[in-house]
């Protein structure tokens, strides 16, 4: 179903870029936006995943790559963009629909101005030069709240799909959604992870007592950080 409204919206839109995004850490944006690619690799002919979050790179992980050159690369002009692709094979190999149709940008080494960086010229161009060769190009980005750099990119691709926990308060998945909204981002569409069916039929219930640990918050880019939270934390922060 997701990936047949995406691909509904992409064809509406004036470029292929769609960000995947979250509210905080731990709401499951990465594995949705790496499921996403290597589903939509078998309905359209090439599709690139990059992996934005410069501060916590987790998609190579995902995705079975890896991440020792890429995204920080290219935008520092240490490797041209064409060697830092990576072609991923998935189960299936040469047989598989989706042979040669699945692409990787990962981060790179990690750099010490995340938002500043993706804020450069040098970011629209490498965004501009991976639409111009690819069907969708999907973006994992930091979650919204604890810093700015999605909301850096934000204008740079048609829209976002915002991965929300079932555990998650309503007041923070709001908060991201207008966060997005305020920034000009089109939010194409909500994925709600983890749902039980012991919570309401709309996914939140009263939005009060989903606790909910996450690793960014003020410690963001440390994997050591860690506290708990209520979906009440601060507003993005570069």
């Amino acid at each position: 179903m997701l990936r047949s409204n995406l691909l509904v919206s992409i064809s509406e839109l004036a470029n292929p870029i769609v960000i995947v995004t979250s509210a905080y850490a731990g709401e499951g944006k990465t594995a949705t936006c790496t499921n996403l690619a290597e589903s939509l690799s078998t309905s359209v002919q090439r599709v690139v995943l990059v992996d934005l979050d410069l501060r916590h790179p987790d998609s190579h992980l995902s995705i079975g790559a890896h991440n020792d050159v890429g995204v920080s690369d290219v935008l520092f002009d240490r490797r041209p963009l064409k060697e830092c692709v990576q072609y991923v094979e998935l189960p299936g190999g040469e047989n598989s629909a989706a042979a040669a149709s699945l692409y990787f940008l990962g981060t790179g080494p990690q750099v010490s101005n995340p938002a500043e960086l993706l804020s450069s010229p040098r970011t629209s161009w490498l965004l501009e030069s991976l639409a111009g060769q690819a069907d969708i190009v999907l973006l994992d980005t930091p979650p919204v709240l604890p810093v700015a750099d999605t909301l850096v990119i934000g204008r740079m691709a048609a829209g976002a799909v915002l991965v929300v926990d079932a555990h998650t308060a309503t007041p923070a998945a709001k908060r991201a959604k207008d966060a997005l909204t305020r920034n000009q981002t089109r939010l194409l569409g909500v994925v709600l992870n983890r749902f039980e069916s012991k919570y309401t039929r709309y996914g939140y219930g009263d939005g009060q007592g989903y606790g909910y640990g996450f690793g960014y918050g003020l410690g963001y880019g440390t994997r050591a950080a860690s506290s708990e939270g209520n979906g009440s934390g601060p507003d993005p922060a570069p």
